[in-house]
């Protein structure tokens, strides 16, 4: 099955799910019960279900399913715990602080869910797009290794050549530049404005240059570009991890919400 149709499956299956709850919440309403129970245990159901994805990107060695799978799931039901959450409120603004509250955190975690979505499409497609994919851990390390280079490099062309003119240049202006991840927004917004700043500026000093010290110009060029690499990766892989610091911490304070709001509501409805 190619991709295409098992989409059009999945979401031809979702439709018919969230027709079966528009037509199941109809028929509780009318029959006179009250549909908020029924919709609000369908809704906590639905949100603990998803919280447990969290869990099973940690269990990966359990036979239950790829992560493939369990993401697809967790999208589609996404969707329709809004559905739910829609029905459960009867389409209206929430009365009270309890309930506002829980439904500001619940909107919140339905639109970083769909944010971090369209990052995770997004992001991972410009990932392959420069260099050769990098651990975001490792990256740290691989700046360091290439702060090194440069700084041997500037201390051999100084020694080497009797002129400290890439080494004053380096420590003026690129050591920050190779101190750690830089131009981070830059990069997420698609600029290289900064490298070709950095590039233009060794460029323009070439004139400057005899044929010896060119020769480490070029080699410290190339660091740049480099540096540059992984800053890119860096930049786009911290957004990547960065939303679920966001998304996570607002899944587990509606949660907390909720299971008051449960209490609370049965214990005035006299169910408690």
């Amino acid at each position: 099955m190619t991709f295409a149709s098992r989409r059009l499956r999945n979401i031809s299956i979702v439709i018919l799910v969230a027709l079966g709850l528009l037509i199941g919440h109809q028929v509780y309403n009318v029959a006179l019960y009250q549909e908020q129970f029924l919709s609000g245990w369908l809704l906590i159901g639905t949100v603990l279900f998803l919280t447990f994805y969290n869990a099973r990107k940690k269990l990966s060695m359990l036979p239950i399913g790829t992560a493939a799978k369990w993401l697809q799931f967790h999208i589609y039901l996404g969707f329709l715990s809004v559905l739910l959450f829609f029905l459960h409120i009867s389409w209206r603004i929430p009365n009270g602080w309890l309930e506002g509250l829980l439904a500001v955190f619940f909107i919140g975690v339905s639109l970083s869910g769909v944010t971090g979505l369209y990052l995770s499409r997004r992001l991972s497609k410009l990932l392959t797009q420069r260099g050769e994919e990098v651990i975001f851990e490792r990256i740290p390390g691989f700046i360091a290794g290439l702060r090194s280079e440069a700084e041997e490099l500037a201390l051999q062309c100084a020694s080497g050549t009797s002129s400290s003119t890439i080494s004053d240049y380096y420590a003026a202006d690129l050591a920050p530049f190779f101190s750690g991840p830089k131009n981070l927004m830059r990069h997420f917004l698609g600029s290289r404005r900064a490298l070709f700043e950095m590039i233009k500026q060794t460029t323009n000093m070439d004139r400057y240059l005899n044929d010896k010290e060119r020769e480490f110009a070029e080699k410290l060029r190339q660091l740049i570009e480099k540096k540059d690499e992984l800053d890119y990766h860096y930049a786009l892989q911290a957004i990547l991890k960065g939303w679920l610091f966001i998304h996570i911490p607002l899944t587990y304070g509606m949660i907390i919400l909720a299971v008051i709001h449960l209490v609370l509501a049965y214990a005035f409805s006299g169910g408690l």
